[in-house]
């Protein structure tokens, strides 16, 4: 708003002083009433504009940048390093502020989700399985969506414990068996061998044989055990054809332990069966 006001003259007439002052009031009310409605822009001309006291040193295009501005008290106080927090589920569609080279934009999650994805890989992952070695089996695989996977010992195998562990360890420290020149395997033993491991033996140890009876009558079946509580030791007569001397009742004294039948015998309406045995425990 430009204002230009004549004085009236110190010393001039009468007619002089209404005239130029009532001039002057004209020019007042008329730009007061062109400006009323503020469709006329004003140009104030001022060295300094103060609001309660401050200095205003904004520009004019510096304030018309709030201009439309919608943002409220509390959403600049967050841009102001608010430090409050307030729970919330992040979704595809929420947004964030965003530099994109320079022009700030809000920016979908989902457009930064993207982004991530396609930066870490190609791909995606539908299908997880577990492959495990000999020993293990795995229960659970493949997961799909959702799911477990289990790891659990296939029969006959398991980890050591600690203590056997360090057994493990000092037979390992041992070396290749084979190639030390351990015993790897056993022939079968000589007659010698086998001489000489029973010369010791006495009558009824384990790994002696003797000639035994059944009491009851009943058929014996080559390689199967008995025990001998149900024998009594028992031995041949040299007649009717090695007839045994079972043929009433067995009087011999009764054995310990297990017995191996060496040979099959079937029992008879007058003899029990009797034949030769291996204790074998």
């Amino acid at each position: 708003m430009a204002l230009s006001i004549t004085k009236a003259t110190v010393g001039g007439s009468e007619d002089t002083w209404g005239t130029t002052t009532n001039t002057a009031l004209d020019d007042i009310v008329s730009e007061i009433n062109n400006n009323a409605d503020g469709t006329n822009a004003t140009t104030p001309n001022m060295t300094s504009f103060q609001i309660g006291g401050v200095a205003m040193t904004s520009t004019a295009a510096e304030l018309n940048k709030l201009d439309g501005a919608t943002v409220t008290t509390a959403e600049i106080n967050i841009l102001d390093g608010d430090t409050s927090a307030t729970s919330t589920t992040v979704v595809d569609a929420d947004r964030v502020v965003f530099n994109d080279d320079g022009t700030m934009k809000q920016v979908a999650l989902s457009d930064i989700k993207t982004y991530i994805n396609a930066s870490a890989g190609s791909g995606s992952v539908t299908s997880v399985g577990l492959s495990a070695p000999t020993g293990l089996t795995v229960s659970g695989s493949p997961v799909t969506t959702s799911g477990t996977l289990a790891l659990t010992f296939t029969s006959g195998y398991s980890i050591p414990t600690t203590s056997s562990q360090s057994n493990w360890n000092t037979a390992f420290g041992w070396g290749n068996h084979a190639s030390a020149g351990y015993l790897t395997s056993a022939p079968a033993p000589t007659a010698a061998q086998v001489g000489s491991a029973t010369a010791g033996l006495s009558v009824g140890d384990v790994g002696s044989y003797a000639f035994l009876g059944n009491t009851s009558q009943s058929t014996q079946v080559a390689g199967t055990t008995y025990a001998g509580s149900s024998y009594k030791y028992a031995g041949f007569l040299s007649v009717n054809s090695f007839n045994d001397d079972t043929a009433a009742s067995i009087n011999g004294a009764t054995p310990s332990g297990t017995w191996r039948a060496m040979g099959t015998a079937n029992n008879t309406s007058i003899r029990a069966s009797s034949g030769l045995f291996l204790r074998i425990s």
